[in-house]
């Protein structure tokens, strides 16, 4: 079997992202990710860095990769994720819901372009 990665993507729409099943496909496969929040940063930028295809936003532009550093500004120590990973009492849900849309468009791509066999699951 031929397997060619897909080389073409656009970016999840907000309110896609922010759905509950979306959502929570998304929260599950990045928990499990057995990388630490400091991690997350060098990971995501290398993601950016080494991806050979083009992105795109929701209306068609084409998607100019941010500096990771100014999207998780003021959060070198990636608390933030933390915060995100953090589930609730019953430990199979998020405690609670980010709304930090270029940061989770950012864990999305990642999971879409390096996991892509779990992420089309996500809008199932």
């Amino acid at each position: 079997m031929n397997y060619k990665p897909q080389t073409q993507f656009t970016l999840t729409d907000p309110a896609i992202l922010l759905s509950g099943s979306y959502y929570r496909r998304l929260w599950l496969t990045i928990k499990n990710i057995p990388l630490s929040r400091r991690e997350w940063l060098d990971t995501l930028a290398n993601m950016l860095r080494d991806y050979d295809g083009m992105i795109y936003t929701e209306d068609g532009q084409l998607y100019e990769f941010p500096f990771i550093d100014d999207v998780f500004a003021n959060d070198a120590d990636m608390r933030w994720i933390s915060y995100y990973l953090e589930p609730d009492e019953t430990g199979f849900l998020p405690r609670s819901k980010s709304r930090k849309i270029e940061r989770l468009q950012l864990l999305d791509l990642y999971c879409r372009i390096k996991l892509p066999d779990i992420a089309r699951h996500f809008a199932r």
